[in-house]
């Protein structure tokens, strides 16, 4: 844990660099043609091309003669490679940054006393009645969370009213302070698929799952946009960083929404957005569909709409995966949707898929266990019983208990199913042995989904990913080592990650003018130092190979010769 958090330190210094790299803004007009030569490029992970040009941000040809091209600027690789640009098809970005700049970056505490000790500093920041955040804490159990903790956390926050989430976003503590502003008790009514910690008729502080909600909706509507700006720029530029030129990002969790694209779009304008950013709606109910649905037809260049998102069940490192078998603590997990009208009308996930396929949206199903994802799928078989086909793209997210017969159900979707996967939860969920036993070292069976033939998106699904694991070469090498564990998790090939991050994570956006450098195709280019292919599988780290640069739309967005 001590390491854990030293690696969490050192993401924030990494931050501090980040930002100095940036330019103050990066051009918006249009750059001609450019002709990117002299390397190792890739226009997707099978094809290398010998140049690649460029015309006003897109792909105009490879292959071409430079004497035809005399007006071109030349982008010298000088020998290093480049590739489609990266996505990260899963990442709370604009969460993360936010919780991160304002709040208390808790990774590597594990219990009240540890958390107390973290918060105590933080509390020295904050003006008279202001607000804690906390990211990043693990517990053992979530459940024994007990009043003397909550002692512990009031004793050291005070007045200040305290929302802190842990790493996996699906658990939250609120002090005393918050119950009271945002007037949650134990008589609170707890909404479906939620816990909240009592003990002698009193409020422990725990809130779990959707019961994050009734304490979240009022703490998020306080955050100030401009501190929620400025941290998600910390962690965009990160990600541009570390490899990536586009992520997908829910904008929110199982109890809250942080929706602000508005915020993406300034940046934009601004001309300091450096990904192409894909964003979600997250749907608690039937009638969210409808909100969802007024996200259509808004995107520009680089915001664009990727769908709503539906946590169908729990956090499988909290024990709350929907199982068909009982786990370790004699139950099956946690709905937060229902197959029939048990929990009321807008709860039924049936309706909800049927209402979102009307309206032609894609969307993204948290469901990591077997039983999640059999109702995701009984739940389209509905809709294709009733109008013949799928209209959007339906993305199954983790997908840790996927059953060989629900791989053979999705592969008949005709590509409208799809699977983001991320490799690096393999060396760190060695834990959930807890809740799963002997199951939990097989869950997340990618390299299983990969050779079906069904698109598998790679993800990072920071914050619950620790920091060192997010880079893209860290991902990559944790797939192709089998995360320390080929047994249980049979490696993935270099190639396949690449074809991954690029065309399978595209797919999870359900756009079709990225993922591979073809012609017509936005020209989002990652470049590293070294072909990757040439790369031992152990010999990947955060810092090998580096990211020499990130390119948007034939734009340069980051450069690593600007790092001090």
């Amino acid at each position: 844990m001590n390491r854990l958090r030293k690696s969490g330190l050192n993401l924030l210094l990494i931050f501090v660099l980040v930002v100095l790299s940036f330019s103050r803004s990066f051009s918006q007009e249009p750059v001609n043609e450019q002709l990117f030569t002299n390397g190792s490029i890739y226009i997707n992970a099978d094809k290398k091309v010998d140049n690649l040009l460029v015309k006003d941000g897109v792909v105009a040809g490879y292959n071409v003669a430079p004497a035809e091209h005399g007006k071109a600027t030349v982008i010298d690789l000088k020998g290093a490679a480049a590739y489609p640009g990266f996505c990260d098809s899963h990442v709370h970005l604009m969460e993360a940054g936010y919780s991160l700049y304002v709040g208390a970056y808790l990774l590597g505490t594990t219990d009240a006393d540890s958390m107390a000790k973290v918060l105590e500093e933080k509390v020295k920041s904050i003006p008279d009645g202001g607000i804690i955040l906390g990211l990043g804490y693990s517990l053992r159990d979530y459940d024994k969370w007990s009043l003397a903790d909550l002692a512990k956390i009031d004793a050291v926050t005070g007045d200040h009213p305290a929302f802190l989430c842990d790493t996996l976003g699906h658990n939250a503590v609120i002090n005393t302070a918050a119950m009271k502003l945002t007037n949650v008790t134990p008589k609170t009514p707890v909404p479906p698929g939620g816990k909240m910690g009592i003990e002698n008729g009193r409020l422990t502080g725990m809130m779990r799952e959707s019961a994050m909600n009734l304490p979240g909706v009022k703490i998020f509507s306080m955050a100030d946009p401009k501190d929620i700006k400025i941290g998600t720029l910390k962690l965009l530029q990160r990600w541009a960083s570390i490899g990536y030129t586009g992520a997908v990002d829910p904008m929110g969790g199982p109890g809250f929404r942080i929706m602000h694209p508005e915020i993406f779009k300034e940046m934009e304008k601004e001309g300091t957005l450096p990904l192409r950013i894909n964003y979600c709606y997250v749907i608690f109910n039937l009638n969210d569909v409808d909100d969802a649905a007024r996200c259509m037809g808004l995107d520009t260049d680089l915001v664009r709409f990727a769908g709503c998102k539906v946590f169908v069940d729990g956090a499988f490192s909290g024990g709350q995966a929907w199982t068909g078998w009982k786990n370790r603590q004699g139950g099956h997990g946690l709905q937060e949707v229902f197959t029939d009208d048990k929990e009321g009308f807008q709860l039924n996930l049936n309706r909800i898929v049927a209402k979102i396929e009307e309206y032609g949206m894609n969307v993204q199903y948290h469901a990591q266990g077997d039983k999640a994802i059999g109702a995701i799928l009984d739940a389209l078989d509905k809709v294709m019983a009733a109008q013949g086909r799928l209209k959007g793209i339906h993305i199954i997210t983790h997908a840790a208990f996927t059953t060989d017969a629900e791989i053979a159900r999705i592969k008949k979707s005709d590509g409208h199913v799809v699977i983001t996967a991320q490799p690096g939860f393999w060396p760190v969920e060695s834990d959930t042995a807890y809740y799963y036993g002997d199951r939990a070292s097989r869950a997340y069976p990618i390299k299983k989904l990969i050779d079906s033939g069904i698109s598998v998106g790679i993800s990072t699904d920071f914050s619950v990913s620790p920091p060192q694991y997010t880079p893209a070469s860290v991902v990559i090498g944790v797939a192709a080592t089998g995360g320390g564990d080929p047994k249980n998790h049979p490696p993935i090939g270099i190639q396949e990650m690449i074809r991954g991050l690029t065309l399978g994570s595209a797919m999870t956006t359900g756009k079709d003018d990225v993922g591979t450098l073809d012609i017509g195709k936005k020209a989002d280019l990652v470049i590293y130092e070294t072909d990757l292919l040439t790369v031992p599988p152990e010999k990947f780290t955060a810092a090998y190979p580096r990211v020499l640069s990130t390119w948007l739309g034939g734009r340069k967005v980051y450069d690593a010769s600007a790092v001090k």
